[in-house]
């Protein structure tokens, strides 16, 4: 895979993981639910951890550690 492409779809990935982590807070601010739920707490982490690791994935095949 050329390094552009790769870039493209690191990037793209990111873009994803953003998207998805919008909608999960979307949809507990609509359904108000409270965030001292163990389940809930896990589900924004487990977004979190997913955007981070995009992040820094996308980083690193544009050049920046």
């Amino acid at each position: 895979m050329a390094k552009q492409d790769l870039q493209k779809a690191k990037f793209q990935e990111h873009v994803k993981a953003v998207e998805e982590h919008k909608s999960l807070l979307e949809k507990l601010h609509l359904e108000k639910l409270h965030l001292d739920s163990n389940n809930n707490l896990d589900e924004i982490n487990n977004s979190i951890e997913r955007l981070t690791l995009t992040l820094e994935e996308y980083l690193k095949v544009i050049g920046i550690p």
